[in-house]
């Protein structure tokens, strides 16, 4: 008699000396299993971040850390938030590691990843294709795929498997195509986005459309305008307002509904 495949989850070890939980998912692991296995609780207030921080100049990487640091991270934890991102060294998802990492933090970080594009600690091959996990996180969630945007509807139906009854809300930052794409699937599960301009390319294209769009806009960004704006479920906020602000911003989507 044929066993049942069962996701296969493992300990990863970095050199930092932290260690995180990794789930390397099959094709017809459903997300409710995936979580199980993991031994995730549901009903958590989430949230997803989406993006990158390529192309930023110096000025906004530094104000850019400044609200992982100052408001993201301490957010996460006084709420008791779990985040969820793409999980690798790099962009977004090293700004909120380093950030929950400084901050002493101890809320859930869950690094959705797909497969081909995971590098581990312990790997010495070199691939240019492949990315370093970031060692803060606490969970990763490898997705069957080989490409950016495998792991995409997976990141929008873990976010809301966790969130189920619970307040959840996606924030771009920067971004290029495959963070559309992300962010396509995060917001069709109905969850609000704050979208944060002056951190570049995508951002700042769907902030500059929703300001004023002309007939050069990008047809799938008009889309998304058109459909989830007027519902109030796309809200820009400038990376480069007061920091009290953003969080104030941030922390009422969370704490309007507890």
């Amino acid at each position: 008699m044929l066993r049942p495949l069962v996701p296969e989850i493992s300990d990863l070890h970095f050199r930092n000396g932290n260690s995180a939980r990794v789930l390397s998912l099959l094709d017809q692991t459903t997300t409710l299993e995936a979580l199980d296995r993991m031994g995730f609780s549901m009903a958590q207030p989430t949230l997803v971040i989406i993006g990158g921080a390529s192309l930023m100049s110096a000025e906004s990487i530094e104000r850019l850390q400044a609200v992982f640091a100052q408001v993201l991270a301490p957010l996460a934890q006084s709420l008791s938030l779990t985040v969820l991102d793409n999980g690798t060294d790099a962009g977004v998802a090293s700004l909120m590691g380093q950030a929950r990492c400084t901050a002493g933090g101890n809320f859930p970080l869950i690094g959705v990843v797909p497969q081909g594009k995971a590098r581990f600690p312990n790997d010495r091959r070199f691939n240019d294709s492949c990315c370093d996990l970031e060692p803060n996180h606490t969970n990763f969630f490898l997705i069957p795929g080989n490409d950016w945007g495998s792991e995409s509807s997976w990141l929008a139906k873990l976010a809301s498997q966790i969130s189920v009854g619970r307040p959840a809300l996606n924030i771009l930052v920067n971004g290029g195509r495959a963070a559309l794409v992300d962010l396509q699937e995060n917001l069709a599960t109905g969850r609000p986005t704050i979208v944060l301009l002056g951190s570049g390319r995508l951002a700042d294209s769907i902030a500059a459309a929703i300001e004023s769009a002309s007939s050069e806009t990008d047809p799938a960004i008009l889309e998304l305008i058109q459909h989830y704006q007027p519902s109030g479920k796309l809200r820009v906020i400038d990376l480069f307002s007061p920091i009290d602000r953003i969080r104030d911003c941030l922390q009422q989507y969370f704490s309007s509904t507890f």
